[in-house]
């Protein structure tokens, strides 16, 4: 007996159409086997994305408390070990020791003590008159109710010791603004001022009314060359002077001593170089006088030193 081989038969063969279903069977596993593995993975990243989580958090808390008792210890260290109102160490423990020094505005090159400029020139200038209006910017807002007036009173009363003086802008003569502080009429003027020396009192010399101050050449050059230097200081608001002084200028007593008061006006001594040398470089130095001040041109205490150009 034979059979015929038929196509519709079940019992037919097709190699091909078996190796189609052997090949989507090994895929369907692979699948099962690649979504279990991937959500393996996805649970794996979870888990990692989890610890880096706490990682994070954990480092976070720690910084945070660290910075927060680095914080509280140094407020702690500011508050009972220095004081707010003055500073820990005065008197002879302090930096400068009780010796004031002294130094000069305008200065907007802290490169150079060079003063240079071309009163015909504007621009030259500019830089000079800024510093000078930004130094003095202080003395024309800075009022305050706890701010005693030394021009009418005596500006020493030993109670009245933490109501500081101001310092009266009007006394500076033609220093000022309005005469753009000489640099147009080649007599630029220059303002002297101290350090601050917290509970530093002044002990003038005879006939004093304060620290005294003076301005000379280095050499008789210098000297010949500068003309006349007039001086301007609260004494003349205090005495009504109007002519300038020609010898020396002075810090008055009625300014010290400095106590970290509010409004605090540091005395001013303002110099005019009047009828100086055009074209010559003058070199200047102005020194303190007082009894408890030690000068030394050696080691430039107590003194300040700068160069005048006017082209």
């Amino acid at each position: 007996m034979s059979y015929r081989y038929s196509t519709h038969s079940s019992l037919a063969f097709d190699p091909i159409e078996n190796l189609f279903v052997e090949v989507r069977r090994l895929e369907t596993r692979r699948s099962i086997w690649r979504y279990a593995k991937d959500t393996r993975r996805r649970q794996e990243e979870r888990l990692s994305a989890a610890r880096v989580g706490k990682r994070w958090l954990y480092f976070f808390v720690l910084y945070a408390l660290l910075g927060g008792f680095f914080w509280g210890y140094l407020n702690l260290f500011m508050y009972f070990q220095i004081p707010r109102d003055y500073p820990k160490l005065t008197g002879r423990q302090s930096l400068l020791q009780l010796h004031p020094g002294l130094s000069r505005v305008p200065n907007p090159d802290v490169l150079t003590s060079l003063i240079q400029f071309r009163p015909r020139e504007p621009l030259s200038y500019s830089k000079l008159i800024d510093a000078m209006l930004a130094f003095l910017y202080g003395y024309k807002k800075k009022r305050c109710a706890m701010m005693k007036d030394c021009v009418h009173g005596t500006g020493s009363d030993q109670i009245d010791m933490r109501r500081p003086c101001a310092f009266d802008l009007n006394a500076v003569g033609p220093c000022n603004l309005a005469n753009t502080y000489g640099y147009t009429t080649a007599s630029p003027c220059v303002a002297l001022k101290m350090n601050r020396i917290y509970g530093w009192l002044p002990e003038p010399v005879e006939f004093a009314t304060g620290v005294l101050v003076k301005c000379e050449g280095e050499t008789e050059d210098d000297t010949r060359n500068m003309g006349t230097i007039h001086y301007y200081d609260m004494d003349h608001a205090l005495t009504g002077q109007r002519r300038p002084k020609t010898t020396n200028g002075s810090f008055h007593s009625a300014f010290f001593p400095y106590l970290n008061q509010g409004c605090y006006h540091q005395p001013l001594v303002f110099l005019e170089f009047a009828g100086m040398r055009r074209n010559a470089l003058i070199r200047v130095k102005c020194y303190l006088i007082a009894k408890n001040i030690p000068v030394s041109f050696e080691r430039n205490e107590g003194i300040v030193r700068f160069e005048i150009l006017a082209d």
